[in-house]
């Protein structure tokens, strides 16, 4: 009797053991299933922005990363530490406007996620207390994941993941994620370097604009694009006056400033369109596409006034540096080359010299 009960008990508890070993492997099939499509489809996506075109990569991250990551919206912004600063890089929400920026404040979750350089998961978010509003009706999901784009030490961004088919977030996907995280980080990385170096290469060393041979460059495709389509340009140069006696009086250290003062007022004013260029020297010149000699005149007496204004220091002396403009448009007589249309700026800038300089004079 004892012993058909040692024998009922063992066969129980062999067949209790043979569902546990069934349950195991089941178990780990599907997560070696599961591992096997995560690491198909970070091999995907490895293959699809290893290039060093950063528009590429902002569309293939907008196409493919919902699919690879399995969630509804996500959204990438780029980190600028010196200016504080969050601008939007790629997303797929209809709620967000492209060219999107804001102070770092503004965003609770994403500071955090600098601050501590680590993942933040909030499975509700409304709840939590980064969420300062409502929650957003356009999510079916409450949870939040905000995961930092770093370059070993470095941040150069953060990844914001919202909404999936499960409802939820799985910490076990966390893992993925967080890898998925690392190949974006390193190609828009490895791309914004590659652009930075290619920008470096047309670029005058000290102000940051175009140099010399790029302007002409582009001076060309736009003379092209301008006769073809009959539609407006204009050039601008521009030259500080009595430059030499900065140099002379206070130094070539504090010419190479003024130099750099004049380059970034040039960018604030010049439109996303417009070329501007170190043209030699002292002297600078603007292309100002679709855009008539009025306009040209504007433009150029904004950058006038606006740097005419501005004060220098050196050794407890303040001084002011004026700027004399010649700008001029594309016109019959000024048609034939973009040489013939350079130099009809640079007359109007010589009477604009001639006629006691810090104006401008249109040609």
């Amino acid at each position: 009797m004892i012993e058909t009960i040692e024998k009922e008990n063992i066969e129980s508890s062999r067949a209790q053991e043979s569902r546990l070993v069934v349950k195991l492997l089941k178990r780990q099939n599907e997560m070696l299933s599961h591992s096997l499509l995560n690491l198909d489809r970070l091999l995907y996506l490895h293959k699809s922005i290893s290039v060093m075109d950063i528009l590429e990569i902002r569309k293939i991250l907008t196409e493919k990363l919902p699919f690879i990551l399995s969630i509804r919206h996500f959204s990438i912004f780029l980190y600028n530490k010196s200016r504080s600063e969050f601008a939007l890089f790629c997303h797929n929400r209809p709620d967000l406007k492209d060219g999107l920026s804001f102070r770092v404040d503004a965003s609770g979750i994403m500071r955090e996620a600098i601050a501590q350089g680590r993942h933040i998961l909030e499975h509700d978010y409304a709840k939590s207390g980064y969420c300062a509003r409502k929650s957003n009706p356009l999510f079916k999901d409450k949870f939040c994941l905000c995961v930092p784009l770093m370059i070993e030490d470095e941040i150069i961004g953060v990844m914001n993941l919202n909404d999936n088919a499960t409802g939820e977030f799985s910490a076990g996907n966390l893992d993925f994620v967080l890898n998925v995280a690392e190949f974006i980080s390193l190609s828009i990385s490895n791309a914004l370097l590659y652009e930075k170096t290619q920008m470096l290469s047309v670029t005058d060393g000290l102000t940051g604009l175009y140099d010399h041979q790029e302007m002409l460059r582009v001076m060309d495709s736009e003379f092209t694009r301008s006769r073809r389509y009959n539609s407006p340009l204009s050039v601008a140069i521009l030259d500080l006056d009595y430059f030499k006696e900065v140099n002379d009086t206070h130094g070539h250290q504090m010419g190479d400033e003024v130099l750099v003062k004049l380059a970034a007022v040039i960018k604030r004013i010049c439109r996303s369109n417009d070329t501007a260029s170190r043209y030699g020297g002292e002297e600078f010149l603007l292309i100002l596409a679709e855009t008539g000699v009025a306009g040209a005149f504007q433009i150029a007496e904004r950058v006038r006034k606006e740097f005419s204004a501005l004060r220098f220091a050196r050794d407890g002396v303040r001084f002011g540096v004026t700027l004399s403009c010649g700008v001029a448009g594309l016109d019959g007589k000024n048609a034939s080359s973009p040489s013939k249309l350079i130099q009809a700026a640079d007359r109007a800038l010589y009477r604009a010299k001639e006629s006691g300089r810090n104006r401008t004079v249109k040609g």
